[in-house]
């Protein structure tokens, strides 16, 4: 099922309540949003149009909330203001998901018969039903209301929405691979000397950080995994992912640029032999830093844009988990922006974090960058939208 909150609106008396009641039985997982309930509890409980505003706003947080949960929001309200609905649908589609709207239409007679039905305590002025009536603007998919139950009614908005919850969610665009780029978790990092790459693991935050990813990985659904041979990151990916049928596959290309002839050396010497660059090498920022024969800043950036460029061939329109380090990470980030970050350190990408990217052959564009676990695991499902 897409990624769906469903608003039934309406003028008072035209069974949006019970309707939505029974659409929410149906459409399991699913929630009820009532306006009526959001606007009754904040204080005043009035109809200016600043607290209708407030309860219409919120209620939407809340639909959107539960979507994100993976629940079809079921929302019903009055929702008078039809560029308010404008803007909502938009601020849907942005969070790729669709806000289907469906104007329930009564006619004055029918409506003021329904009036007269209720509870006199919770009869609407007919004077205000008439004025609601003239003024009210059909917007959505309409449907006709007169002299049905609310499970016929139902039935109807089924008839009317099913094809748009059960049809498949937009395709990936035609052309790249859609790269979920996982930075790995804290490493151990040794007091006294340089680290070695293919010994250093991670750290008990570290690996805490790498199974608090699997859900988020497990949303993403990616076709294929890949991982830097470093320790850290192939700890991290071993921990981190567990898809069954999905391989985790070593890549050389994905290291981070280190200077391996100083693997295990003590750290005054590591200052000896670079000098007035060693506390920035030693901080984790060898950018301005080239030392004998070790692969160059330029070289290192080469050797991962390359990798992802053949990735964008290999795993066209497919998903792919990446696990890897902050230097390649900055140069898809370079190759989106067309922007120098060399020795920059001012992006902030932490251990176990998550961000998102479109390969192509030749492009590179940024979806997010630095979002956490929790915040991919609660996005909209991305599997069904992207096979």
């Amino acid at each position: 099922m897409k990624n769906v909150a469903l608003l039934l609106r309406g003028l008072p008396n035209s069974g949006k309540t019970t309707t939505a009641a029974l659409l929410r039985n149906r459409l399991a997982p699913a929630v009820r949003v009532s306006n009526d309930s959001v606007r009754y509890m904040a204080q005043p409980r009035d109809f200016r149009e600043f607290t209708i505003e407030a309860s219409e706003v919120g209620c939407l947080d809340l639909a959107i909330s539960y979507v994100e949960s993976g629940f079809t929001a079921v929302i019903d309200g009055v929702f008078e203001d039809v560029e308010f609905l404008d803007a909502q649908e938009l601020r849907f589609d942005r969070k790729g998901m669709e806000l289907v709207i469906v104007t329930l239409v009564g006619g004055l007679s029918d409506l003021l018969d329904r009036n007269t039905a209720r509870d006199p305590l919770a009869r609407m002025d007919e004077d205000r039903m008439r004025e609601l009536h003239e003024s009210f603007r059909p917007r959505g998919l309409l449907l006709d209301i007169d002299g049905k139950q609310p499970e016929e009614v139902a039935d109807d908005v089924l008839d009317l929405v099913e094809p748009l919850l059960r049809e498949e969610g937009r395709p990936l665009p035609e052309a790249g691979a859609d790269v979920l780029f996982l930075r790995h978790g804290a490493p151990e990092y040794p007091r006294d000397v340089y680290p070695d790459p293919y010994r250093m693991g991670l750290s008990a935050r570290g690996r805490a950080e790498a199974r608090a990813a699997r859900s988020a990985i497990g949303r993403f659904a990616p076709h294929a995994v890949y991982t830097s041979d470093f320790r850290r990151a192939e700890e991290t990916a071993e921990l981190a992912v567990d898809l069954p049928g999905i391989g985790i596959r070593r890549e050389p290309a994905l290291r981070e640029r280190v200077f391996h002839q100083l693997a295990g050396v003590e750290l005054d010497e590591v200052r000896d032999r670079l000098g007035p660059d060693a506390e920035a090498v030693l901080n984790g920022n060898s950018d301005l830093c080239e030392y004998g024969e070790e692969e160059t800043y330029r070289e290192a950036g080469e050797r991962t844009l390359a990798f992802f460029s053949e990735l964008a061939v290999r795993h066209d329109g497919q998903r792919v988990l990446v696990v890897g380090h902050g230097g390649p990470h900055a140069w898809l980030v370079e190759k989106a922006l067309g922007c120098r970050l060399r020795g920059s350190r001012g992006m902030r990408w932490d251990t176990g974090h998550f961000s998102r990217f479109r390969v192509g052959t030749d492009t590179v564009s940024v979806d997010f960058i630095n979002r956490s676990p929790e915040d991919i695991a609660r996005s909209p499902r991305t599997a069904k939208e992207t096979s």
